[in-house]
C-alpha cells in the first residue's frame, strides 16, 4: 500500500498544520454545509420553512454566498433529495447475490417508509423530483436490475419500476403530509370515520355501515404494505407469462 504523502509534506511539517483544500474543494465543504444546515431547517420549520434568505440567516452568511453555490433554490433541493437518496442508499446497503428479488425491493420499501416518517418536510420536498445525480443513478440501477432478475424483458421491467418507486414515494408524501399537520387537524382527519362516517344511515350507506371497524382501524403503513405486495405480485405474474 502506497503511503499518505500528502500528511508528511515538506510544508505540513513545517507549518504544523494539513495543506490547505483547493478551491474546488473548499466549494463542496461549503455546500456540503449548506445541504446540512438546509435539512435540519426543513424539518424544524417545514418545507416552507426553506428559503435561500432563512438559510443565510441560519449559515449566518450573506445570501449572496448561497447564491454562489447554487443557482437557484431548486439547485438547493436537488441537492436535498440527492442526500435523500444517499442515506436511503446506505440503509439498504449491499444486496446478496441470492437474496430473492421480491425481498430485495421489500426492503427498499421499507427503508423508504422509515425515512418519510422521520424526516417527512423533506420527503415532501424530494418525492417527485428527478435530480439526474449521482445517488439517483445508482438507485435507478439498483431497481432496474432487480426487475430484471425477476425474469421480466426491459420494457416491463421499466413499467414495474417507475410504478414500484412512483407508488412508494406517492404514499410515502401522503403519509408525510399527514404527520406535519397541526394536532387539531391531525385529530379531525384521524377520528373522522368514527365521528362522522359511524354516524351515517345504514340503509343509505351499507357498504360503509358493514365496513366501518376496519375502515377506522385501517393504519397508513398497512395501505402502504399492501401497494407495494400488489406491484410486487403483479411484476411476478407479468414475469411468468409467456413470450
Amino acid at each position: 500500500m502506497a503511503k499518505n504523502t500528502a500528511s508528511a509534506s515538506p510544508a505540513a511539517s513545517r507549518t504544523g498544520a494539513a495543506r490547505r483544500p483547493a478551491p474546488r474543494q473548499r466549494r463542496s465543504v461549503r455546500r456540503e454545509a449548506a445541504v446540512n444546515a438546509a435539512f435540519q431547517l426543513a424539518e424544524r420549520e417545514g418545507a416552507s420553512g426553506l428559503t435561500m434568505r432563512r438559510l443565510a440567516q441560519e449559515l449566518d452568511v450573506d445570501v449572496s454566498i448561497l447564491y454562489r453555490l447554487f443557482r437557484d433554490k431548486d439547485e438547493l433541493v436537488l441537492a436535498l433529495c440527492e442526500r435523500t437518496i444517499e442515506i436511503e442508499l446506505d440503509d439498504i446497503g449491499d444486496v446478496p447475490e441470492d437474496e430473492d428479488w421480491q425481498d430485495t425491493l421489500r426492503r427498499i420499501a421499507e427503508v423508504t417508509w422509515t425515512y418519510q416518517t422521520r424526516f417527512p418536510a423533506i420527503t415532501l420536498l424530494s418525492f417527485a423530483r428527478t435530480t439526474g445525480g449521482p445517488a439517483e443513478h445508482r438507485m435507478v440501477e439498483l431497481l432496474l436490475s432487480v426487475f430484471a432478475r425477476a425474469g421480466l424483458p426491459p420494457a416491463e421491467a421499466v413499467l414495474f419500476y417507475r410504478t414500484f418507486i412512483d407508488t412508494a414515494l406517492g404514499l410515502c408524501a401522503h403519509s408525510a403530509s399527514l404527520s406535519l399537520l397541526a394536532p387539531e387537524d391531525r385529530e379531525k382527519d384521524d377520528s373522522a370515520w368514527r365521528r362522522v362516517y359511524s354516524h351515517l344511515p345504514e340503509r343509505e350507506y351499507p357498504a360503509t355501515a358493514r365496513h366501518i371497524d376496519d375502515l377506522a382501524s385501517l393504519t397508513q403503513k398497512a395501505i402502504y404494505t399492501s401497494a407495494v405486495e400488489a406491484v410486487l405480485a403483479a411484476a411476478a405474474h407479468a414475469a411468468e407469462l409467456p413470450r
